[in-house]
């Protein structure tokens, strides 16, 4: 069945984005997340970036998750989901939903979290992450709801609208690039697995050593896919490309 984008209601000026949320069930507390399920059965066998969407036409390998671990500005912005969705307006250019056309599972956006950011945009991007895989699975789709931390400070909104035993993903670049990176990413997943109890945990990039010493430590079931540029870089040695 061919999916529609959700209407935004003429009689509302709703530039809030609310009716994105009308059916949502929210978490109680301070933050009013929409809780999101990840509405699948089994993990994905192969993850493709959003980025590569639309270059040419796709042969795309069923079990596939289209991704956004990607900086923001690709799949963010003026043209990007947020406010493709707000605007009920599917944009040639930008992001419309033909681009999601044959894939099996949606891993819904990966708004950023720095902890230099200010806590209230962390929390902010965090909610549209949330409205985003929301919105998805009313228009049919297949989600994975998409864990993002910073420090200790995002604990009390970063995990919550996940529903408990929820499939997973987390994106682990920028993660590893130093030994204090490497310890909040740590902090980050073990506070997942405690508060969401995930049925399995996707990752997208590398997997520090200790990161997984974590991971069997909990019993945790998880599944590793190497980043586009892992593999880009598994091409060349000493400067020399591998066909």
């Amino acid at each position: 069945m061919k999916k529609s984008i959700l209407k935004k209601p003429s009689d509302k000026k709703d530039v809030f984005g609310a009716f994105l949320v009308e059916n949502a069930e929210f978490t109680q507390g301070k933050h009013d997340m929409p809780i999101v399920s990840s509405n699948i059965d089994e993990l994905p066998k192969l993850l493709f970036s959003y980025q590569r969407v639309g270059k040419k036409k796709l042969d795309i390998p069923r079990g596939t998750a289209l991704h956004f671990y990607l900086h923001d500005y690709c799949f963010d912005g003026e043209y990007g989901v947020w406010n493709s969705l707000i605007r009920g307006v599917e944009f040639r250019r930008g992001f419309n939903l033909d681009k999601l056309e044959g894939f099996d599972y949606i891993i819904v956006p990966d708004y950023s979290l720095n902890a230099d950011m200010p806590i209230d945009w962390q929390s902010w991007n965090t909610y549209r992450s949330r409205v985003v895989g929301h919105a998805l699975q009313d228009l049919g789709y297949k989600v994975i709801i998409n864990a993002r931390w910073s420090d200790e400070s995002s604990y009390e909104f970063c995990f919550t609208g996940i529903a408990e035993g929820s499939i997973v993903s987390v994106g682990t670049h920028g993660c590893s690039r130093a030994l204090e990176d490497v310890q909040l990413f740590n902090e980050g997943l073990i506070e997942l697995i405690n508060r969401v109890k995930p049925k399995a945990i996707i990752i997208y990039g590398s997997l520090p050593d200790s990161s997984k010493q974590i991971l069997e430590l909990y019993k945790q079931k998880y599944v590793v896919f190497k980043s586009d540029t892992a593999i880009a870089m598994e091409k060349y040695r000493h400067g020399n490309e591998i066909e």
